[in-house]
């Protein structure tokens, strides 16, 4: 384990110094009650990348950029969240869209027809395509775009 720079203050010193300021910061950011899960969030962050830290300044910008990050990662999964939902109910509430889609991937191999999925019935971003398929994001787009090829080439001929 690194061990902090000298000129480092004791971590429960910022938490004392900024906790206050930072949950003021969060709820601006997001609603009320997600704003304590992402102050929580920001210190347990900021309290395991303490130790690696070269130099004490501007530790109090440090915590706020920490926060902002959290911040949209919490707005971003709730927003995935909620198309997910949406999602799910739009193909409950239409079951021939779904089948219809179902009836347009059928000949494809089970690769292309996953990579299909994730991308226009789960609405997933290429990140989580790539979390999914055990990839990089870029080779993700690849997938989707290499299956979209695909479709249209079926359908075409």
């Amino acid at each position: 384990m690194t061990v902090a720079a000298p000129d480092l203050p004791p971590f429960h010193t910022l938490v004392d110094a900024h906790g206050d300021e930072l949950l003021v910061h969060a709820r601006r950011l997001t609603d009320p009650v997600r704003a304590e899960d992402v102050v929580q969030e920001t210190l347990l962050r900021a309290l395991r990348a303490y130790p690696r830290l070269r130099h004490g300044d501007h530790l109090r910008a440090w915590l706020y950029r920490i926060a902002t990050t959290v911040a949209m990662d919490h707005h971003r999964r709730g927003r995935r969240e909620v198309l997910a939902a949406d999602a799910a109910e739009h193909v409950a509430a239409e079951p021939d869209v779904a089948d219809d889609f179902e009836a347009v991937i059928a000949g494809l191999t089970d690769t292309v027809q996953v990579t299909l999925r994730l991308r226009f019935v789960e609405d997933l971003e290429y990140e989580a395509i790539a979390a999914r398929l055990g990839c990089s994001a870029p080779a993700a787009r690849r997938r989707v775009s290499s299956a979209l090829q695909t479709l249209r080439e079926r359908s075409a001929a």
